[in-house]
This record gives C-alpha cells, sequence and structure tokens, in this order.
C-alpha cells in the first residue's frame, strides 16, 4: 500500500515541472528585488527538500524541484533552521516518522546541510523558563558540531503588537548577523516559529538601517484554483488531524475584489501579522503592500497544471488514500476514525467538481 512517503509512477502528465520552475523562480527573483536596501526572509510552507504530497496530486511535479529552484537561482543564500523550544522539551513525536522530534531535527539539519553545502544557522524559538535548560543543552551540542545558533524567547503579551515590536520584545532576540540577499527560513514542523523568526529579523536589520522584507513559499493550497477543485481538497485531507481546512481569503477578496485560496491559520493569524508589520517598518517598505495573506505567498503552482482532468482525478485518489490511512491508525488514535470520515466528505466535495467537469474518475493515470 502507498504510504504518505511514497511517490507514485504515473503513466500520464498533468504538470509541466519545467514550466513550475521557471515560474516560481522568477516570480522569486522579482519579490527579492523588492527589497535593495536590505535581504528578503522566504518562510518555507511545507515539505522543502522532497514533496511526496505534490508529486501525487500534481503528476509530473518532482518532488525535489523546490531544491533545483534554489541551487539555480543565481542569488547568494542562507538557511536559518527553526527549532520549537516546547518541542525540545516534550521531545514531540511527529506523524510523519516515527522518529522523535530531536532525532529527526537532528536528520533534517543534517539533510539541508548535504544538499546545499552549508550549515544552517538554528534558532531556537519560544525559549521559557520551563524549558531554557533543555534548549541550552541542545544549543551546546550543536556548536560542539559547528553550528551557529540563536536563542529567541517567548514573548509575554503576545500577540500586542507594541509588547512584540519593543526592547522587552523581538529586542531580546539575538540577531543573527551578516546573511545573505536572500535567507531561506525552514522548520522540522508546523509551529517551529518561522514566520516570527523572519519579522524579529527584520526588526534588527531596522535597527541597523536595513529595510528588509518577508515572504512565504507555498505550494498548497493553490491559491488561484477553486477552493473545491481536488488538488485543494487534496491538501485539506492531508491536514485534517491538525484541524486546517481551506476558506476564501477574505482580506484578498476585500482589497482586491479577487477570490483567492488560502488555508485557516493564515488566515486568521494574518490581522496580527499585519499590525505586527506597521509596527516594524515604514510605508515605503513592499511588505506595507501586502493585503492578505495570499499577497506574502509566491505561489506559480497552478502555472504547471497542463492537463485539469489528470490532476483533478489524481488529487480525489489521494483524498481516499488518505481516508484509508487514518482508518488504519483508529486503533492507535480514536480520533483517526473522525479523521477518516472528514476525508470521506472532503471526497464527495472532490467527486461533485469531477461530475460538473464531466472529467473520467476512472481515468488511467
Amino acid at each position: 500500500m502507498i504510504t504518505s512517503s511514497d511517490t507514485i509512477e504515473y503513466k500520464r502528465v498533468g504538470f509541466d515541472n519545467s514550466k513550475y520552475r521557471d515560474a516560481q523562480q522568477n516570480a522569486l527573483k522579482e519579490r527579492i528585488s523588492k527589497f535593495d536596501s536590505g535581504r528578503l526572509y522566504l518562510e518555507i510552507g511545507g515539505k522543502f527538500l522532497h514533496d511526496p504530497h505534490a508529486s501525487r496530486v500534481l503528476p509530473g511535479f518532482i518532488p525535489e524541484v523546490k531544491i533545483e529552484i534554489f541551487k539555480n537561482i543565481g542569488i547568494p543564500f542562507d538557511i536559518v533552521f527553526c527549532i520549537n523550544a516546547k518541542d525540545l522539551k516534550t521531545n514531540r513525536f511527529l506523524k510523519s516518522d516515527d522518529t522523535s522530534y530531536i532525532a529527526y531535527t537532528d536528520r533534517m539539519i543534517a539533510d539541508y546541510e548535504k544538499q546545499f553545502s552549508q550549515k544552517p544557522f538554528i534558532c531556537l524559538n519560544l525559549i521559557n523558563e520551563d524549558n531554557r535548560v533543555l534548549a541550552m543543552e541542545y544549543r551546546v551540542r550543536m556548536e560542539g558540531l559547528g553550528f551557529k545558533v540563536f536563542n529567541r524567547y517567548f514573548i509575554e503579551g503576545y500577540p500586542n503588537a507594541e509588547k512584540v515590536v519593543s526592547a522587552d520584545g523581538y529586542g531580546k532576540d539575538e540577531y543573527i548577523p551578516n546573511l545573505s540577499k536572500l535567507v531561506l527560513v525552514v522548520g522540522v514542523a508546523s509551529n517551529s516559529g518561522k514566520m516570527s523568526t523572519c519579522l524579529g529579523q527584520i526588526y534588527h536589520d531596522k535597527q541597523r538601517g536595513e529595510d528588509s522584507g518577508y515572504a512565504k513559499y507555498e505550494t498548497f493550497p493553490i491559491w488561484n484554483l477553486p477552493i473545491n477543485h481536488p488538488v485543494n481538497l487534496a491538501y485539506e485531507a492531508a491536514t485534517v488531524d491538525i484541524g486546517d481546512f481551506n476558506m476564501i481569503d477574505k482580506y484578498h477578496l476585500y482589497n482586491h475584489n479577487v477570490t483567492a485560496v488560502n488555508y485557516n491559520r493564515d488566515v486568521a493569524a494574518f490581522g496580527i501579522v499585519e499590525s505586527i508589520i506597521k509596527e516594524i517598518v515604514n510605508g515605503e517598505n513592499f511588505i506595507s503592500t501586502y493585503k492578505s495573506p495570499t499577497d506574502m505567498g509566491v505561489n506559480m503552482a497552478k502555472e504547471g497544471i497542463t492537463d485539469d482532468e489528470v490532476v483533478a482525478v489524481a488529487g480525489y485518489n489521494e483524498i481516499m488514500r488518505r481516508k484509508a490511512w487514518y482508518y488504519e491508525l483508529r486503533e492507535k488514535n480514536p480520533q483517526a476514525q473522525k479523521w477518516s470520515e472528514r476525508c470521506d466528505e472532503i471526497g464527495k466535495k472532490a467527486m461533485k467538481y469531477i461530475e460538473n467537469k464531466k472529467y473520467n474518475l476512472n481515468l488511467e493515470l
């Protein structure tokens, strides 16, 4: 049985990987150009080094294309790897792997170093009195291996923008100096503090006379596909266990009169992010033009779709696989039964899309 970490050898393709690579690379270069007097902190959403989910729902997508995009972008970059100190304390187990948070984190850092021939800078986020000892032990160990490690602290009063953007907020965090024009900000899992790391660095850059910016490398949901497109619904099925769901970006619709699909956490957090950005930079900085979470993203995935029927059927099949995976977990986790049932509901929406388009659900892929 195919698992969530597997890829599929498709006979038919519905996605032009080269077209996507070029479009995404050009869009990234264009965004980087907006910050001449500073640098761009680019938060990487989703899987970076290897994206099997994307390759299953977009037949033709190469799982390692994101590595290729940055190796050939022609702009020097650094990598900042974010770690949640709370997860170090609990040694959180991740759904995507049987190993613990610490072991998985160590492995990912090693993978980044190997792929890009550079040691990532390491940020320890959300340090407080409860996890400080373990965080410092981890720091000492990684510094012994030659990594540069920086502490970032839990902020009392978050999300109050005035407290966050102050000497007692971002000002307490250790600053990573002398970074390249492009900074890729990555992490091991959700809640690793990637966005906060980006905004905190922009705050410190501003104190040093530099106007830096922030953007997010996105893949799913694909903002300019319909909300009930099977590819977007497959993303929703993949994240039902953490409560994510697709929604119309109300900020984008209101400010641009354009319908865009985003996911609930980004839409819910945008008001907070917007208020923090206003406290950090002046109106001339390009990130001041962001009026929605979709504006923050760089996502050209739709540009690579060449056959909507193929990717729609692949998306539906992925939803059904997720339903089966969750169902098999029900004895280990009682919540998995609900996740499986939720996938069934999502699958019905995908089926309706396929039927309305008169696509062949039994299309041989």
